[in-house]
């Protein structure tokens, strides 16, 4: 072997012996990431709560020490190490987050945990570090999660879609599409991820002033809206679509520390139907007013021999020169009860015999905070009624306006 051949080859050797060195590689490919200021991969399974940088410190020994105790590495076999594991999922669709971000972290930490594991400095460290992971509690964690952040959105506002999908449907509104464009459909069919992603992109969700969100600025005329008014300020759908964007918008923003900050989950689910139900004969002096019907289903075992929850419920403006109100209705029941399993998989109200107790929000009050809901104060009449519940817009149920309560 001659000069150059061994200078070579010594090359090479130092060359695979800083390639397989733990620091070397942790400094040359894992501290870039603790160090960019972009989102890492957890970012498409999380809306916030966890990011790879909160695994990681500066320093090689105390990572590897921590995550090691933490069960994230396997120093057995560091290839089925679990951080691994987390690194590999991916959500069913694309997101935001590039998919060469995953691969060059899971090459990254496929090198180094390989390395740093078959190294007895590091394999048998024994340095005492604290622990490791998300600066949050697990709810707050499991909370941001996108199946979570998902099943909110579907329970809050895709639930509520019915609502606008007359104008903001593609199976609906081609005459819409005519005139504004495509632009106007942001409800994706039967994809509530979508969906809601297309509300993010078209900036109609607010996350920085969540009361200002276009999506409740455009249905309540707050600003102009080519649909015409589709809420009131204090309505059941005002209500839903403002909770789930100001509890995303923390979620995003990283405003939960704690699981006393999150939201409670709502007492009742509910489920927008085409039920049609119509008051006549109803004072013109509620014009413009929210009324609000509660339906209730007949049943013996209870005390007054009806249903202790409602079964039903809408809410919309009175047409005050017509003396009319009509609105489509929204099914309901208590969260974790088999009737609410059943209406998940179809909304429907059974035929018989009904208690309906109307209310007049006659003083704005829920107009002025969307928190608050109807009271007996509201109440302005009760009757009952018999119907089959036939559903879409003219096979709607009709009833007269009894006399007011005094």
């Amino acid at each position: 072997m001659n000069i150059s051949q061994a200078l070579s080859f010594v090359l090479i050797l130092t060359a695979s012996s800083f390639a397989d060195d733990p620091r070397t590689v942790f400094e040359r490919r894992i501290l870039p990431i603790l160090n960019s200021p972009k989102p890492s991969s957890c970012a498409e399974c999380h809306l916030s709560g966890v990011d790879l940088k909160d695994y990681l410190r500066p320093d090689p020994t105390e990572t590897f020490v921590a995550l090691r105790d933490a069960g994230l590495i396997d120093v057995k076999k560091p290839k089925e190490s679990k951080l691994l594991t987390f690194i590999r999922r991916k959500p069913e669709k694309t997101s935001l987050i590039p998919a060469s971000v995953r691969e060059e972290e899971l090459a990254a930490f496929s090198a180094w945990i390989e390395a740093a594991a078959a190294d007895p400095k590091f394999r048998d460290a024994k340095q005492k570090v604290t622990t490791t992971g998300p600066k949050v509690p697990v709810e707050v964690v499991r909370h941001g999660r996108s199946d979570q952040v998902l099943a909110s959105f579907v329970e809050h506002i895709w639930s509520e879609s019915l609502r606008c999908a007359a104008c903001h449907s593609p199976r609906l509104n081609k005459e819409q599409v005519k005139k504004h464009g495509e632009r106007i459909s942001w409800i994706v069919p039967e994809d509530p991820a979508a969906t809601l992603q297309k509300l993010l992109d078209q900036g109609l969700i607010d996350l920085e002033k969540p009361t200002q969100s276009p999506i409740l600025l455009k249905p309540t005329l707050q600003v102009e809206h080519g649909g015409g008014q589709k809420m009131l300020i204090g309505d059941r759908s005002y209500k839903q679509f403002l909770a789930f964007i100001e509890d995303y918008a923390a979620s995003a923003q990283g405003q939960y520390r704690a699981a006393r900050d999150l939201p409670a989950p709502l007492a009742e689910v509910g489920r927008a139907t085409d039920i049609w139900f119509k008051l006549t004969d109803v004072p013109e002096s509620f014009d413009k007013l929210l009324l609000q019907v509660d339906v209730y289903r007949t049943d013996a075992s209870q005390p007054g021999g009806w249903s202790r929850d409602r079964w039903a419920t809408g809410d919309r403006a009175v047409f005050g020169k017509g003396k009319l109100w009509q609105q489509h209705l929204t099914v309901t029941a208590p969260r974790n009860s088999q009737r609410a399993k059943d209406l998940a998989a179809k909304p429907m109200l059974p035929p018989g015999k009904y208690r309906v107790v109307v209310s007049v929000d006659r003083t704005g009050r829920l107009a002025k905070n969307p928190q608050e809901t109807v009271n007996e104060q509201d109440h302005v009449a009760t009757f009952e009624i018999e119907s089959q519940w036939p559903t879409g817009y003219g096979a709607m149920t009709a009833a007269k306006m009894p006399a007011l309560r005094q």
